[in-house]
């Protein structure tokens, strides 16, 4: 992880319906939970949709290509 990205991250909290990067997969921001959280949906190895409270400075925003 780069210095950059850290700043990057700590400017504001991702907005509804944004794509960041969460650990190893990609994730949908669902909305704001308590405190510095945010709800995120995302399919884990197994296959199963899941819906996540987790701390917004965590996200890292995408690049802007995927693949």
């Amino acid at each position: 992880m780069t210095v950059f990205s850290i700043r990057e991250r700590k400017k504001s909290k991702p907005v509804r319906g944004a794509l960041a990067r969460y650990q190893d997969r990609i994730v949908e921001v669902l909305g704001e939970a308590r405190g510095q959280r945010v709800m995120i949906r995302s399919i884990h190895a197994d296959g199963v949709e899941r819906c996540t409270a987790v701390k917004w400075m965590n996200l890292i925003p995408l690049d802007s290509q995927l693949f």
